[in-house]
């Protein structure tokens, strides 16, 4: 696989962190944003790397986030939240990537909602939310490696705010699974940070 379609799907890495940093802090986080990291959990069999993003516009914030990240390894996050969810949703993945059984239960219920609720519904409606939150609450959350995510808990401690969280994290881990199909690795970002950071900057460029 190119390193450009790896790049596509670290960058929906880069893109959930700094929106599970935004949600946490301010309670909100642009729809349009949270609706394609939604969508990108229920595309199971993607033709392509950027059918689970739908376009590299929508990849924006992650591109830049990811360019930050391989120049400095600090963000547009607070310099030890956005390494630190971003490496966390890595870790989470490699953990569950050998769970077949966990991949099977959430790929089949990933498809009851898919099945139960038009696409628009999943991004809007307060139960769809709910339930897929759900679904990360019951297989990702109880592996041994917990992302704790830090803000104002006025906002973390509101039901909706915190499923909205688990959701940007599943999307994470979704996009660092298909990451690490496409051959992206670990030591990636430390031995090949300067070519991938090039292309990064290729891909902006494009936009």
């Amino acid at each position: 696989m190119s390193q450009r379609e790896q790049i596509i799907a670290l960058a929906g890495v880069a893109q959930a962190s700094v929106l599970v940093h935004q949600l946490a802090l301010h309670g909100v986080v642009a729809q349009d944003k949270f609706a394609m990291a939604v969508r990108s959990l229920f595309v199971l069999d993607p033709p392509s790397t950027l059918e689970v993003f739908g376009s590299l516009k929508q990849l924006r914030l992650g591109l830049e986030t990811l360019k930050e990240l391989l120049g400095s390894y600090e963000s547009v996050l607070a310099p030890t939240e956005g390494p630190r969810y971003f490496s966390g949703i890595l870790h989470l993945e490699a953990q569950f990537k050998s769970r077949t059984r966990m991949l099977a239960d959430i790929r089949t219920e990933l498809q009851r909602l898919h099945d139960n609720y038009p696409a628009g519904q999943l991004t809007e409606d307060p139960l769809a939310i709910k339930q897929l939150a759900a679904l990360y609450r019951s297989t990702l959350s109880t592996l041994p490696f917990r992302i704790h995510v830090r803000g104002d808990l006025n906002y973390l401690r509101n039901d909706h705010v915190a499923d909205k969280v688990r959701i940007l994290l599943f999307a994470g881990v979704r996009a660092a699974f298909l990451w690490r199909q496409l051959g992206g690795r670990r030591w990636h970002l430390l031995f090949k940070r300067g070519s991938l950071a090039k292309d990064v900057e290729q891909l902006l460029l494009t936009l």
